[in-house]
C-alpha cells in the first residue's frame, strides 16, 4: 500500500497542473475557478503535508545511499579533475570514458536525490496561478 502511495504521489505536481487547466475550461465564471483552483491548492498542500509525515523518519539505508552516491560524486569528480585538470595521472581511453560515463550516472542519482530532499518536485505547484486575468 505505501509502494502504491509513493507512486501515486509522484505525479502530483503534474496531476495539478493540468486540473488547472482543465478548470478554466469546464468553469465559465472567474469565482469558480478561482474556488476550484484554490481547492487544487488545497489538495497540493494536503499530499505534502502527508508526504512530509511519511518521510519524517528516514531509515539508515535511505542515509547511507545518500551519503555513498554524494562521496563515489566526489570522489570520481575529484579523479577527473587530477586527470582532466592537473594531470598528475595518466588513464587509458577506455578509463576516462568508464569513469566519465559512471560520473553521469551517479550524477544523476545525485540529482534526484537532491530533488527528493529539497523538493525539486514540488517548484511545478508553487506556479499554479491562482489569479485569473479579469475581463474588462
Amino acid at each position: 500500500m505505501k509502494l502504491f502511495n509513493k507512486l501515486a504521489g509522484a505525479g502530483t505536481a503534474e496531476v495539478l497542473k493540468e486540473g488547472t487547466k482543465l478548470i478554466d475550461e469546464i468553469f465559465t465564471t472567474q469565482e469558480e475557478k478561482l474556488q476550484g483552483k484554490m481547492e487544487l491548492f488545497k489538495m497540493a498542500v494536503t499530499d505534502r503535508d502527508s508526504a512530509r509525515n511519511m518521510y519524517s523518519n528516514d531509515s539508515w539505508l535511505q542515509k547511507t545511499f545518500a551519503i555513498f552516491f554524494l562521496l563515489a560524486w566526489i570522489g570520481l569528480t575529484i579523479l577527473m579533475l587530477e586527470y582532466f585538470v592537473f594531470r598528475n595521472i595518466h588513464l587509458d581511453d577506455w578509463q576516462i570514458a568508464f569513469v566519465s560515463s559512471i560520473n553521469g550516472g551517479i550524477s544523476t542519482k545525485l540529482s534526484t536525490i537532491i530533488d527528493f530532499l529539497f523538493g525539486g518536485a514540488i517548484s511545478g505547484v508553487n506556479n499554479v496561478n491562482l489569479k485569473s486575468k479579469r475581463k474588462a
